[in-house]
């Protein structure tokens, strides 16, 4: 008998939705999130931003 199989659960997790690489990277998930994501998202642009000139500075 074969030790570390967890009680014979195996395959328990369900299954993994397809997504393409697009998807993986972040595109494609405009229509989900609701209000105030695309806030976030410039707000992180802008710090992102405020970072690349910080470095380019020095």
């Amino acid at each position: 008998m074969s030790k570390g199989n967890a009680g014979g659960m195996l395959g328990v997790g369900g299954t993994r939705a397809k997504l393409s690489r697009g998807a993986l990277r972040g595109g494609g998930a405009a229509d989900r999130g609701g209000p105030g994501r695309s806030e976030a998202r410039e707000r992180r642009r802008e710090l992102l931003r405020r970072f690349q000139e910080r470095a380019h500075e020095k």
